[in-house]
């Protein structure tokens, strides 16, 4: 009992030190601390036992007497922890370190790691919206156009108005100053971040960043509703930069921002940067993405070690390797360029990856495990720096490469035989996704988001955007295999980056299939079309060609050779797999032929007897019996479209689950 009163006494003292608002004393608690402990024990209407709900209920009603309710709510977790660790200090110095190591450690652990939000939010808008508010707000102030001011100009007002303690305009006042509905939206989301409390929202992700002014535009929005460092609330800004000329543009940029004192105040010398590896892909292709995103990475960490900023790298990667995925966490976080990681690694997971490698609690412990592992591992490996030769070759493999891609994707035809020949048009009339698959419904390829292109070619079994351009470029090095090119070789062998890159390529290629891709052209691009068969055929070509370069590289004899566990599996899943393949084909040519002949086929009906087909889908009998609308009943024309698509649904899902890194 002294024990116990003594930690009461101690925790009060520190309290009172720390002028917390303590509703009811902490003495009151102490002089009735036997009272308080009896009545846990023993209940207070009757001598007997209490049942463990009964005494779990005078415990509460004696603490709610005692304590009384709180004065305020207590939103910022660091308050939390600091009276905790009072606690489990009073605790320790009292002789119960054995009490404060249970359940109050615990405690203690769980508010530092999730705080009293439980998770973050991150907000992400593209830079053009950021552009467009302040444009309406200097048209109204008067002063001119932002959005055609030079960079030079943008940022001097920016600075200007960082400085200043003038807001740009009334708050309040903000719905009637005459902003479009866009430029509103974008300046309540600001209003919105405002009012939420500490630990909320994590980062302001800005996409298509190609300038300082994108970042500073975002200071200046966050100051005009209050959120500023000083009161605690200043949300993280962090550039996304994830194009080709966006990632090469990258470090003079940051160079540009990081010599505004105002801003590198305000963040206190530390910075976190997104780097994009999905759009850079489709932009450029995944050999020259991954070579600029290397190079890009080594020159931000150099202009951060020059102007003493602590940066932090956020890796904006998908599932497939198309879009920066790795199987192989451990390795690829060891495959980052030196000095890049230093103990932090921030990284995205998405679609089926989060069910994959976070879907039960022993696998999202396995891979919480490896990460951690890796980044621990990271700052004690020896890195290797890349050789000047190796980087020249890098150089040259990057340019063919970008141009072989970008020759390919820019030819006429090549939308055309895109959209037909693979399920891009249907991805984005089902509703299957998290966004739109179009940034603008009217663009091409440019405004196709990254994770809708990568899908439809893995859905064809083509998985295009993981290796074109890539065997255009080990070719031209090594125009026949039998050529022995001792440079490849040693940066295979040597050099974890390269190996890695090439490995993941391989494996990819692996499951690519020749047959299964023809099919898919046979069955939905018209025969007349001679130009969009020879093209296909010239990318068949080009996927042979790659294969056989890969290999001479790797100095194997099979594409999955280096993940041995996933060569045994896809034995295991292709049979079922392969058959869904020639099933969505069919689906797709009945459910265009459907939409094309809309009017023709209002009349039309599809009748079941002994079994029931649709275009060249044979559904047996006992299964048309059971569903009410393939019975005798003849089906209308909205109705085998919606059969159809939902049976293109079920196909779109299992080839997914079949290459498992497809988004």
């Amino acid at each position: 009992k002294d024990r116990l009163l003594s930690t009461i006494y101690w925790c009060e003292e520190e309290l009172k030190r720390m002028k917390v608002d303590i509703p009811t004393s902490l003495q009151h608690v102490a002089s009735n601390v036997e009272e308080y402990i009896r009545r846990g024990v023993r209940s207070d209407s009757t001598d007997k036992v209490p049942t463990e709900d009964s005494s779990t209920s005078a415990i509460n009603e004696k603490y709610q007497s005692l304590m009384g309710s709180p004065t305020s709510p207590m939103f910022d977790s660091a308050e939390l922890l600091h009276i905790l660790k009072i606690m489990h200090s009073s605790l320790c110095n009292s002789g119960y370190s054995y009490v404060a190591d249970g359940l109050l450690t615990d405690i203690i652990r769980r508010v530092a790691v999730f705080g009293l939000t439980l998770v973050p939010l991150d907000i992400r808008q593209e830079s053009t919206r950021h552009t467009s508010a302040l444009d309406a707000i200097t048209r109204f102030l008067g002063v001119g156009s932002y959005a055609q001011w030079d960079e030079q100009t943008k940022i001097n007002w920016l600075q200007s108005e960082l400085s200043g303690k003038r807001p740009l305009f009334r708050t309040r006042e903000i719905e009637t100053l005459g902003f479009d509905s866009l430029v509103l939206d974008t300046l309540k989301t600001f209003e919105t971040a405002a009012s939420l409390g500490p630990g909320s929202i994590g980062a302001y992700v800005i996409s298509q960043s190609r300038a300082a002014s994108d970042v500073l535009a975002v200071m200046l929005l966050q100051k005009q509703f209050g959120m500023t460092a000083a009161k605690g609330n200043l949300m993280r800004v962090v550039p996304l930069f994830e194009t080709l000329n966006d990632l090469n543009n990258a470090p003079e940029i940051i160079s540009t921002l990081f010599s505004v004192p105002n801003y590198v105040g305000s963040v206190k010398g530390k910075q976190e940067i997104m780097v994009g590896y999905s759009d850079s892909a489709k932009d450029a292709g995944r050999l020259a993405a991954s070579w600029a995103l290397y190079e890009s990475q080594e020159k931000m960490v150099e202009v951060a070690e020059k102007y003493k900023v602590d940066l932090t790298f956020f890796h904006g990667k998908g599932g497939t390797v198309g879009r920066g995925g790795n199987p192989a966490l451990y390795r690829a976080v060891l495959a980052h360029p030196p000095r890049t990681v230093n103990g932090k690694f921030r990284v995205t997971e998405q679609g089926e990856m989060i069910t994959q490698n976070f879907g039960s609690t022993g696998i999202a412990e396995r891979t919480l495990d490896i990460y951690t592992a890796a980044v621990l591992a990271e700052q004690f490996v020896k890195h290797v720096d890349p050789k000047p030769e190796w980087r020249q070759r890098m150089k040259l493999l990057s340019e063919v490469s970008c141009d072989e891609y970008r020759t390919l994707i820019e030819k006429q035809e090549f939308i055309s035989y895109f959209r037909k020949a693979t399920p891009e048009l249907e991805l984005g009339s089902l509703n299957i996704g998290s966004r739109p698959s179009k940034r603008n419904p009217k663009g091409g390829i440019d405004s196709l988001r990254a994770i809708p292109w990568t899908f439809a070619w893995t859905q064809t079994r083509l998985h295009l955007p993981a290796w074109v351009g890539v065997g255009d470029a080990l070719w031209a090095e090594s125009p026949t295999p039998s050529k022995n090119d001792s440079l490849l070789t040693d940066m295979y062998n040597q050099w974890p980056f390269f190996r890695e890159m090439i490995d993941l390529i391989a494996m990819t290629l692996s499951k690519t299939d020749y047959s299964i891709s023809c099919n898919y052209e046979l069955q939905l691009v018209d025969e007349k079309e001679e130009d969009l068969s020879a093209l296909g055929e010239m990318i068949r070509q080009k996927l042979i060609r790659t294969r056989l370069s890969v290999l001479h590289v790797t100095g194997c004899d099979d594409l999955s050779s280096g993940y041995k566990l996933l060569q045994r599996s896809m034995k295991v899943r292709y049979p079922y797999v392969d058959p869904l393949n020639v099933l969505q084909a069919a689906i797709m040519k009945r459910l265009r032929t459907l939409n094309n002949n809309s009017e023709n086929l209002n009349n039309a009906a599809v009748t079941t007897s002994s079994a029931a087909s649709i275009g060249s889908i044979h559904i047996p009998a006992c299964v048309a019996s059971n569903n009410s609308s393939l019975s005798s009943t003849p089906l209308s024309s909205s109705e085998e479209k919606q059969l159809l698509e939902d049976s293109l649904v079920v196909s779109i899902n299992g080839i997914a689950q079949g290459m498992k890194n497809s988004g």
